[in-house]
């Protein structure tokens, strides 16, 4: 079977994308049934492939100019396969192809997580792994995510939205100190600060309109731990991995602790500075892990690997669902490994992946003569 595996997009995100796609790509190959083929979104919009792509290497010096005549373009004229073609070079330069039975969108943020490509996927009938549309965008906007977990009765922070037009900092001021600004639409901890104090709040809410033109504030955990729950699904039953805490120097884990080492080279997320499984209770395990189903479910999460994160006050006993995150980086596979083996989690996506799209096959074939009654109309 020939998959793709595409990553990397204009996105904030970007070269998060591309370490956790090198983890799935590796995964993949270990597997050693399929022929993968590493397509690569650079910052500027081009589609390219290279198989050289698969090492992460390859992209300590990547460049635009270097690739100006191997991109390529999506063939929507082929359903039900993802067909790319490389744009021509010449009149007479024969074009290659390549034919794609599954994809991997290993895409963070915007232009990949949020519901656009998975459009492409849906028009083209293409299986693929994660949410569909409506689940990716559902789980992309905080604030559309924080209402529906209000909708569901889940424990969360009190919290306000603010838009560039109608921020209010002496509303926010009700809220108390400690707060946690953030811009609404991006993951990876990306523009996301802790105001302890009313001096500083402004700068916060700067740099998170940076990234967005909407925020959220909201109130921060004391004597805060951070959990975290991986949901997926095997014949027909959600299924939820082991709880893990992440152990960061702060209270909440920044990009570069999630991402870069005390060295400065990149990890896996933080598969180096967690415990597996976290040190709290039983009940309290229980409870993330039928939180997480419900929001797997609620989220129309079928044919992913969602990660549910959530915030717990140790000293008072409050736990708190703080958000999802649809495609998670590396698909936290590290979190299934005491579960199932890797190439049967990666299997299991492609086989429920293949099962999506064969949901989707609805009839649309309905006759009816309004085409016939709107041209005798017109005469």
């Amino acid at each position: 079977m020939n998959i793709a595996v595409i990553f990397g997009s204009r996105s904030v995100e970007h070269d998060v994308s591309i370490t956790s796609a090198y983890g799935v790509m590796k995964g993949l190959e270990k597997m050693g049934t399929h022929t993968i083929f590493p397509i690569y979104i650079s910052r500027s919009g081009k589609w390219i492939y290279d198989k050289n792509f698969i090492n992460i290497e390859t992209f300590a010096h990547y460049n635009d100019e270097n690739y100006k005549d191997t991109s390529f373009e999506i063939d929507f004229s082929v359903s039900k396969k993802l067909c790319f073609s490389q744009k021509r070079k010449g009149l007479f330069t024969k074009k290659e192809k390549i034919e794609i039975d599954f994809v991997f969108p290993i895409l963070h943020g915007m232009n990949g997580e949020d519901g656009s490509i998975q459009g492409i996927f849906d028009i083209l009938q293409v299986p693929y792994m994660g949410p569909s549309v409506l689940g990716s965008a559902l789980g992309m906007n905080k604030i559309v995510m924080k209402n529906v977990f209000k909708s569901l009765g889940l424990p969360i922070t009190n919290y306000l939205i603010f838009d560039k037009n109608n921020y209010d900092a002496t509303k926010v001021e009700i809220l108390g100190f400690p707060i946690i600004v953030k811009p609404a639409n991006l993951g990876s901890s990306i523009g996301i600060s802790k105001v302890e104090k009313k001096e500083d709040l402004a700068d916060a809410v700067e740099l998170a309109f940076h990234y967005d033109q909407n925020i959220i504030i909201e109130v921060c955990v004391q004597n805060l731990v951070e959990l975290n729950c991986a949901v997926s699904e095997k014949d027909n039953e959600v299924i939820t991995s082991l709880v893990e805490q992440p152990v960061g120097a702060s209270e909440f884990l920044s990009f570069e602790e999630k991402y870069v080492s005390n060295e400065g080279g990149t990890m896996q997320g933080v598969k180096n500075r967690v415990k597996i499984p976290a040190e709290i209770s039983d009940e309290l395990t229980k409870q993330i892990q039928n939180y997480s189903k419900i929001i797997y479910k609620e989220f129309f999460c079928h044919g992913g690997a969602p990660r549910i994160d959530y915030l717990y006050d140790k000293v008072n006993d409050k736990l708190y669902v703080n958000e999802i995150n649809t495609i998670p980086g590396a698909l936290q596979m590290h979190l299934w490994v005491k579960s199932m083996p890797i190439s049967d989690f990666l299997s299991n996506l492609i086989k429920v992946g293949f099962e999506k799209a064969k949901d989707k096959e609805i009839n649309i074939d309905f006759q009816s003569n309004i085409i016939g009654h709107t041209i005798n109309f017109t005469k």
